[in-house]
């Protein structure tokens, strides 16, 4: 595999100034991707528009295709919906990221040098580095740990990206190159999750196909700025993160789970150290319980504004 065709695979909402950079950097690449797949959730801010026209706009670089959803399915359900349409395409990797994540000009370049690269040859996915601001975002790219109750994932150190490559177990869907032979193995990502954690459990499934490296010459650019106040994502992310420790390890790590998201999110200690209202430790409880009773899905009641 000398010439590695890659489809990006992009989803967007309502960042319609975002968006355009994105495009405008795949556009710049000095290895051009296979495809660009958009996958529209249902954005009302113009962008379906905007896309409609870019799509008129020919190319011989690659090939476009767009897909407009009807409702907004969160970011699990557009990349879910993304992997299965790239499937039916004629590439090597399904190249994931967000539309606030914007490549270096030889990021496809480099990921396709390093994978040549790479030793071991039976391998799910390879991933970019991420900054933001000049800085790597390290929770990005983690290993998983396990102590007797407990699952974790510990950051990647930062002077691991000094070497040419670096073994990981769960990457996020910024940056995030899935080879296709695995993702056909293993499936779709769970749209059912909405947003967050889903990356991560398809991580787990990923690495029984293979080895996941990171590729630090392969830069994409994360332009977010986070803040820890209080989220109706955090419903989500209680919920998801349950849901995936009871789905890829034994019990005692889902009842530790349970018991620690309780712990942190719901008890008086959320209130002491987090500082979070009644209303915020009422939607963690609701989305401990959906966890347990294994209700996923969109909840209407905790969405974006």
């Amino acid at each position: 595999m000398n010439d590695i065709r890659f489809a990006i695979v992009l989803v967007t909402y309502n960042r319609l100034e975002c968006l355009k950079i994105a495009l405008k950097k795949y556009d710049n690449q000095t290895k051009p991707p296979a495809y660009i797949l958009v996958i529209d959730n249902a954005s009302n801010d113009g962008t379906k528009e905007y896309l409609d026209h870019w799509m008129q706009d020919k190319t011989e670089k690659y090939k476009k295709i767009v897909i407009h959803c009807e409702k907004n399915t969160g970011g699990s359900g557009g990349f879910s919906l993304g992997v299965e349409k790239g499937l039916k395409l004629d590439c090597d990797f399904l190249f994931l990221a967000d539309d606030d994540a914007y490549a270096e000009p030889d990021m496809l370049e480099n990921l396709e040098k390093g994978y040549l690269s790479l030793p071991e040859k039976k391998i799910s996915a390879i991933c970019t580095a991420i900054l933001n601001r000049d800085r790597y975002e390290i929770g990005h790219r983690c290993l998983a740990k396990k102590d007797l109750f407990m699952f974790r994932l510990k950051n990647i150190a930062p002077q691991n990206y000094q070497k040419n490559y670096f073994q990981v177990d769960t990457l996020t869907f910024v940056g995030a190159a899935i080879k296709k032979e695995a993702a056909s193995v293993v499936g779709l990502p769970k749209k059912e999750y909405f947003i967050w954690w889903d990356d991560a459990e398809y991580s787990l499934r990923l690495l029984k196909e293979g080895a996941i490296y990171c590729i630090p010459s392969s830069v994409m650019h994360h332009d977010v700025v986070y803040n820890n106040t209080t989220s109706w994502k955090d419903y989500y992310g209680t919920r998801n993160w349950i849901d995936m420790v009871h789905a890829h390890l034994p019990k005692r790590f889902f009842y530790f789970a349970v018991f620690e998201k309780y712990l942190k999110k719901c008890s008086f200690l959320a209130i002491i150290f987090r500082g979070r209202n009644k209303g915020h430790r009422k939607m963690c409880r609701e989305a401990i319980k959906d966890a347990i009773n294994l209700r996923l899905g969109k909840n209407e009641k905790y969405l974006p504004k």
